[in-house]
């Protein structure tokens, strides 16, 4: 499984990116370890308002219930748990679910963690193979 995702200010532009592969996951849990990589990175990086688009429902509905009393059930407590407690820190983070046709940056960085597993990769600055994929989701 893959993970990546894009850092952009409000003005659209390109503040990072990062890409990771791991050898065994679902797509929930590799969805939700993005979110928490991407939140941490933008902790780390001082930014006090973050606005999280994801294309998966189930990860954004998981963290959107911020009522801590049913995650325990779930496979993948550990991340939400985490997860969770980040967005439960002193800034504001709004976590939307958006159409996967306009994530295609996300998903071309996740495909790149496949292919390298056992890496974890951050941009400052956007790698020629996203370029494509990033004028598409600026379009939309």
């Amino acid at each position: 499984m893959g993970m990546g995702g894009a850092i952009r200010d409000c003005a659209g532009m390109w503040r990072g990116g990062f890409s990771r592969g791991a050898s065994q996951g679902d797509a929930l849990r590799a969805e939700l370890l993005a979110l928490e990589e991407g939140l941490s990175l933008c902790w780390e990086g001082g930014f006090q308002k973050v606005s999280c688009e994801c294309d998966c429902l189930g990860a954004v509905t998981l963290l959107q219930d911020r009522s801590p009393n049913r995650d325990y059930l779930h496979k993948h407590y550990d991340v939400i748990r985490r997860v969770k407690k980040m967005l439960a820190r002193d800034w504001v983070v709004y976590v939307s679910h958006i159409p996967r046709e306009i994530n295609s940056v996300a998903h071309t960085l996740a495909s790149w963690g496949v292919r390298n597993l056992g890496s974890t990769v951050f941009w400052r600055s956007p790698p020629d193979f996203i370029l494509l994929p990033l004028g598409r989701d600026c379009m939309s």
